[in-house]
């Protein structure tokens, strides 16, 4: 199997899925445990202008799934260009 630019670009666009991935899950499970330790309910514990101790964390998880949907909408245009067939 041949690769193009096209599909190189996909790997990397996928590498840096799962690595942004793995740290929203790191991000997730410390904020859980936190939130746990307290004893708070998910709403209070999870707003960053009520929760300054956890803002940064909370602020860093909402901007990596951001990160993560727009990867992942880049991949998809990608499948779908890559099903096209090509009219040249």
């Amino acid at each position: 199997m041949e690769t193009n630019a096209s599909d190189r670009d996909l790997v990397e666009v996928m590498k840096r899925y799962f690595a942004v991935k793995a740290e929203v899950d790191d991000v997730k499970a410390r904020l859980e445990a936190a939130r746990r330790e307290r004893g708070e309910e998910i709403g209070a514990f999870y707003n960053p202008r009520t929760n300054v101790d956890h803002a940064a964390d909370i602020i860093r998880s909402h901007a990596l799934k951001q990160e993560l949907t727009r990867l992942m909408e880049w991949a998809e245009a990608w499948g779908r260009q890559k099903l096209t067939p090509n009219e040249a």
